[in-house]
Parts: C-alpha cells; sequence; structure tokens
C-alpha cells in the first residue's frame, strides 16, 4: 500500500517553553492535530487503548492505534539539532504502553525508533536510539539499542536488554528507558511500574557518542499489536514518575 499522509493522532510538541526541556513529543493517538505524519501500511486508527476500570488513571473513551509487522508510522526529523536529536550528555527517556500480540524468541519489535531506515542519502547503521520488545523465553523484554561510529562486524551496535519482561498477549503493559548518553551505567529500565536491571551486549557498554543524523523517526515498525502514549522526554523521569505510570 503506498504510504498516506494522515493528521498526527494526539500531538503535543513544545519548542519554546520550559516543558520543551523535558517532553519532547508526545503521541496519544486520541484526537485529530494538524501536523502530518506518514502512515505505511494498514494502520487502525480509534483502536481501544488503556481504560478504565483496568486502568483508573485512563479516559474512559482512550484510543490507541494498531499496526502489523508490515506497517509503521514516521515523522521527517527537522533538521540539526532537533528534539529528535541526541548526543553525548544528553539524557532521554523513552515509553510507551504496548499491548503485543506475537514475539519470538530473539525477534526485536520496534516501538520507536530514530534512523536504520536504508533511506537514501543516510548510512546504513545511523541507529540514534530505539525503544523496542525483544522475545526471550516467551516473553517481552524492554530493548534500547543505539549504534555509534561504524567498526568491524557488530561492535559498533550497543544493545541493552531489561531482565523483567511480560508474556505476550496478556493486554495492555507499560515500559520504558531512562539513559544519559556517555554513560552507560545510567541506565535503567521500567516494566509496569517496576526498575529492572538488565545487560549489554554485542559492542557493550560504551561512552562514544551516538551517530546522529537527520534521518526520520518511526513508530511501530515491525511490531505485531497496538500502541498507544509513545513519549520521547529530553530529560531523566524520575522513579516516582514512571512507578506512578503503572495503576
Amino acid at each position: 500500500m503506498r504510504p498516506t499522509c494522515l493528521a498526527l493522532l494526539g500531538l503535543l510538541v513544545s519548542f519554546t517553553s520550559t516543558a520543551a526541556a523535558e517532553l519532547a513529543v508526545l503521541w496519544d493517538f486520541s484526537s485529530e492535530e494538524t501536523m502530518p505524519l506518514t502512515v505505511h501500511g494498514n494502520v487502525a486508527r480509534d483502536q481501544a487503548g488503556p481504560r478504565p476500570p483496568e486502568f483508573p488513571d485512563m479516559s474512559a473513551d482512550n484510543t490507541a492505534v494498531r499496526v502489523d509487522a508490515g506497517t509503521y508510522l514516521s515523522i521527517p526529523d527537522p533538521g540539526t539539532d532537533s528534539e529528535f536529536d541526541f548526543k553525548n550528555g544528553d539524557p532521554i527517556t523513552l515509553e510507551a504502553w504496548v499491548s503485543p500480540t506475537d514475539i519470538r524468541d530473539g525477534e526485536p519489535r520496534y516501538i520507536i525508533g530514530k534512523g536504520r531506515t536504508n533511506a537514501p542519502g543516510f548510512a546504513r547503521d545511523n541507529q540514534n536510539w530505539a525503544l523496542r520488545i525483544v522475545g526471550d523465553q516467551g516473553e517481552a523484554k524492554v530493548n534500547f539499542l543505539f549504534a555509534t561510529k561504524p567498526s568491524t562486524g557488530d561492535k559498533h551496535w550497543h544493545r541493552w536488554t531489561s531482565k523483567l519482561g511480560f508474556p505476550v498477549n496478556t493486554g495492555w503493559h507499560h515500559v520504558a528507558i531512562t539513559y544519559r548518553f556517555g554513560e552507560p551505567e545510567s541506565i535503567r529500565g521500567w516494566v509496569n511500574g517496576k526498575p529492572t536491571d538488565g545487560r549489554w551486549d554485542m559492542g557493550g557498554p560504551t561512552v562514544e557518542t551516538p551517530v546522529v543524523d537527520d534521518d526520520e523517526v518511526r513508530i511501530g515498525e515491525r511490531f505485531a499489536g497496538m500502541l498507544d502514549a509513545v513519549a520521547i522526554h529530553r530529560t531523566l523521569l524520575s522513579d516516582k514518575t514512571l512507578t506512578a505510570r503503572f495503576n
């Protein structure tokens, strides 16, 4: 199916206020906005998101989007030093509500990521950052990935996977990571309001700066299921805040 431009659902962006230092962008998929987002494939809108009574903090008409392995949503990077670009020293929090329907062991599913699109004019392994889930012994684990300057083998990939996970096809779950680039010991993961340790692999922990360019951001690539409240923060959200996300 040819990609089409739809109104961006629930996009909240602040460029000039103090909040810009914290919340870069949030997609809550609840209302029509004017900024266009490109839909690739058959993305289903107006799906029931996490709602009361199971999730009492959510609105009764909260909506989400459904994607499958052949669909995704994209938004262009506005340019150099945009709200989507992260370099050494920059803090990042990525979070989302997810309801995956299936996943195989060792298989990564993208929630949101920047780069690695194979688009003309961009390097092949240019992942600035990505929040994913990965299958592990029948569960979905939180997975964070970024790339540094290309080298031999897979040493330029830096991948972190949480110890805590959740079984797929069991409804809505909240996942998040917090990280400060250049400080690998700062990484933390969250699953349903609970902090979790994890481990680095491939190139392992690094103090090198991530690859940064103007490649686009994609939501839901190779994901199978529903997504809601996908957010990028330019700060490290506190334990108190992330614990309260899941009620």
